[in-house]
């Protein structure tokens, strides 16, 4: 699987500091790196299918493919990558999640070639499923108050 590894500077203190005054349970913070997870593997989707393509048009064969232009989510155009984008799961054994596809060519995508430019998808849908992260977490620490 091609994977991108995120660490989020200062997350252990904060985990640790949250554990210790009983705020934070192995069961929510496992809820909640899973939600991020699921959330990333959805966006990229989403980006992907809906584009938009304000790149290049080309044909090949007798199918004609509109692409994306260089920066932003890659165009679908078999549906190979969209059908590949896993998530693996965090337990309360390995406090770890895992997007990514064992596709190639989405790290090409990802990150550029010497010949492409790049198309950013993976990271650029966790930073969206991260941004709800403090709040969504706040909310469930309060349900549990």
């Amino acid at each position: 699987m091609s994977r991108v590894d995120i660490k989020i500077d200062g997350i252990d203190d904060l985990l640790a500091d949250l554990k210790r005054v009983g705020k934070i349970s192995d069961e929510l913070l496992v809820d909640a790196l899973n939600d991020i997870a699921r959330d990333t593997q959805q966006n990229a989707v989403n980006g992907i299918k809906r584009g938009p393509a304000s790149g290049r048009t080309y044909k090949r064969g007798a199918k004609t493919h509109k692409a994306s232009a260089p920066g932003q989510y890659p165009m679908s155009d078999t549906g190979r990558l969209l059908s590949n984008i896993e998530v693996r799961e965090a337990t309360k054994a390995k406090k770890v999640s895992n997007v990514g596809t064992n596709i190639l060519y989405g790290a090409y995508l990802e990150f550029g070639t010497p010949s492409m430019a790049k198309r950013p998808w993976l990271l650029r849908s966790f930073r969206k499923a991260a941004k709800g992260v403090a709040k969504e977490l706040k909310a469930k620490l309060e349900a549990r108050a």
